[in-house]
């Protein structure tokens, strides 16, 4: 008897010891499990705020729509500077002066003016005192007879006739005199039609093209 309630008191304290170590493991499971579950939900809202926040590089800007609609393109008026006055004034003098100012024609071999070349140099006259700022240029030509020594001489008399002729008449224009001889004919033809039309003196602004 007394072997058999031994025996059985061991089995009990067996038990118990076999119970307590079950309890022990599994209190320590719920603990990791909790911990593990808790670990997790404050992992989850660290999620939820980054998807939140559209993640790295994905939040929206500041300052700008959403959808910002494609900006129209404002012309702007070219910047003009102010010209000067006395340029623009000049430049249409001589654009004018191509149109007004008459070429005076000579007699073969003379320099005196005809009744028909005072005639024009009093219109001259008159379109430069209009315009007294602008500078004058009159050339001095002959026909191809005769040397060129002889005709740079006769062609520079008759510009300083014609010059002459202008200041009687008032003009007060900067001046200034030249003589090609027969170096710029107008007309290459031999006849006397054509020598007539290069005996002159032709009156252009200085700078005019």
């Amino acid at each position: 008897m007394r072997r058999v309630t031994g025996q059985s008191q061991y089995l009990k304290v067996a038990v118990m010891v076999g119970l307590a170590a079950i309890l022990a493991l599994g209190g320590c499971a719920k603990t990791n499990v909790m911990a593990t579950t808790e670990g997790g939900g404050k992992t989850g809202a660290e999620a939820g705020a980054t998807t939140e926040s559209g993640g790295v590089g994905s939040a929206p800007l500041q300052g700008f729509s959403q959808g910002p609609s494609e900006e129209a393109v404002k012309r702007q008026a070219p910047l003009v500077g102010k010209a000067d006055t006395g340029e623009i004034a000049a430049r249409q003098a001589r654009e004018a002066a191509k149109r007004e100012l008459a070429d005076i024609y000579f007699a073969y071999d003379k320099w005196a003016l005809s009744s028909e070349g005072m005639k024009n140099l009093a219109q001259n006259a008159d379109f430069l005192k209009q315009n007294p700022a602008v500078k004058l240029l009159i050339e001095g030509h002959c026909d191809e007879r005769g040397s060129r020594e002889y005709n740079l001489v006769l062609g520079e008399k008759r510009a300083l006739e014609t010059r002459r002729y202008l200041e009687s008449l008032g003009v007060k224009n900067p001046v200034t005199v030249t003589s090609y001889g027969k170096e710029r004919p107008v007309c290459a033809e031999h006849d006397e039609s054509c020598y007539w039309r290069n005996r002159r003196a032709h009156l252009a602004l200085e700078g005019a093209k």
